[in-house]
């Protein structure tokens, strides 16, 4: 799974009069440490393709041609008037020093770009909706790059070609000639060699990410760390490549293939050692990486398939775009800029995405939070029934039974913490976005804590019969 930071729009200057305490005239503005100016988005779905700095931490910024000219021109040794002067003659119009003073105090400070006494300890970043949380570094950026670099002949087009060749023949005879039973009755003889399932499938992951950091180095741009942490409910694997937004468009979609690409090629390996071994469990492994493959390109969840369809369309962090697409097709709502400054077919497609997402979102959350008691009660069971096989295995000496059923349990309990997660972060979501909706309104205020009083009385009362009926 590729883990890219979202762009944080940056706006654009309406207002051409500096505040009443922009820099003065001798004061010469410098750029923060570690920012990076990563040029105009490529490939993008704008009517006006935006411009890309990223921060130090990693965060990237999306910023109008105006702005991001205006940062260009910052060199830590140019004053207001000077860089007027330049973006003037970048731009074909006349800016002032007083409105480059302004650009600077209330647009590039704030986001961190520009250094000075008034910018923001910590500069405002992304949270992205279903975005990955608690990261841990396996890799750290210079193995990563090192990594990518070792692997990237892999993405020549011969060898590409030869992959996709060999893959479809290898299904054709594992799928419509060979079969998996053989495979199958190995796991259920021998409770060992599941562990080796998982833990080749843990390898094929790992490979993966491999994939995403070799595919964004073949195009020029650096990847960062290959970690894991926690998606959804589930931990996973992902490569830093925030680089790649730097890439074209075809940059991009070779870094978001790269990981579909490599579990390719691992299970070419995998065949090349069955044919050495005739071990069947080896095309076992084959069959469940093609599942993982298929999971991948979903584009409802921040997967490949996620990032694919936004670098198709040419629109980084497609969930940004839920609530200005909604408010758009209300009655009297208002156009967002996030959404009339799309090309038409861009904007068709995110459309579409968000027609579909939607339902999916709320179905799936809203029975989550219906059902929550039910659904933990029965994950606590199974855990506890786990834990009680996993004893009695170990204590008669079947160390193997007991290494998998550990395994089952830990999948369980995070699965019942991954659910209790989701809901919690869920209402901190709902609770911060009626305190804006009623920031500095009393009325909106006491509305907002009144329907968030009847929401959790009503869902107090549903469990409550829910449980009497059930029996709990």
């Amino acid at each position: 799974m590729t883990a890219v930071a979202g762009p944080v729009t940056a706006g654009r200057p309406a207002p051409v009069l500096p505040p009443a305490d922009a820099p003065g005239p001798g004061q010469v503005p410098r750029l923060a440490g570690g920012v990076e100016l990563l040029g105009e988005y490529q490939g993008s779905g704008y009517s006006q393709p935006p411009s890309l700095v990223r921060r130090a931490d990693g965060q990237v910024i999306q910023m109008s041609a105006l702005l991001y000219r205006v940062a260009c021109r910052i060199d830590g040794s140019r004053d207001p008037a000077a860089i007027a002067e330049l973006v003037s003659e970048d731009l074909g119009r006349s800016l002032t020093a007083d409105q480059v003073r302004y650009l600077i105090t209330a647009k590039l400070l704030p986001l961190g770009i520009v250094a000075g006494q008034d910018a923001p300890a910590v500069p405002p970043r992304a949270n992205p909706l279903l975005a990955l949380r608690a990261r841990g570094t396996l890799l750290p950026e210079r193995a990563a790059n090192a990594a990518g670099t070792l692997l990237r002949p892999l993405f020549r087009w011969p060898v590409a070609a030869a992959v996709v060749a060999a893959v479809v023949a290898v299904d054709w005879w594992l799928f419509a000639v060979h079969g998996l039973g053989g495979g199958v009755r190995q796991v259920l003889r021998d409770p060992m060699d599941l562990l080796v399932v998982i833990g080749l499938t843990v390898v094929s992951a790992m490979f993966h990410e491999c994939g995403h950091a070799a595919g964004c180095r073949y195009g020029g741009a650096r990847p960062g760390v290959i970690g894991v942490g926690i998606y959804l409910v589930w931990p996973a694997f992902f490569t830093n490549v925030t680089d790649s937004y730097r890439l074209s468009r075809a940059g991009r979609l070779r870094t978001d293939l790269g990981g579909l690409y490599f579990n390719a090629v691992f299970m070419l390996a995998l065949a090349g050692i069955y044919g050495a071994t005739s071990a069947e469990i080896l095309l076992l492994v084959i069959a469940l990486t093609h599942l993982e493959m298929l999971e991948q390109l979903m584009p409802f969840v921040r997967f490949d398939g996620y990032f694919i369809l936004s670098d198709l369309i040419g629109v980084p962090d497609l969930f940004a775009r839920v609530a200005p697409i909604v408010k758009s097709v209300l009655p009297g709502g208002r156009r967002d800029p996030r959404v009339a400054g799309l090309r038409r077919r861009a904007r068709i497609a995110v459309t579409a995405w968000v027609a579909c997402v939607i339902p999916l979102l709320m179905f799936g959350i809203g029975y989550m939070v219906l059902r929550l008691p039910a659904v933990d009660r029965a994950l606590w069971n199974a855990a506890s029934q786990q834990a009680h096989v996993m004893t009695a295995a170990a204590a008669g000496h079947r160390y193997a039974m007991a290494a998998v059923d550990a395994i089952d349990v830990a999948v369980v309990a995070l699965s019942l913490a991954g659910s209790l997660y989701i809901v919690t972060g869920l209402a901190r979501r709902l609770t911060a976005l009626g305190r804006r909706w009623s920031a500095g309104r009393p009325g909106r205020r006491l509305l907002a804590a009144a329907v968030g009083l009847a929401v959790m009385a009503a869902l107090a009362a549903f469990w409550t019969i829910q449980g009497q009926f059930r029996g709990w």
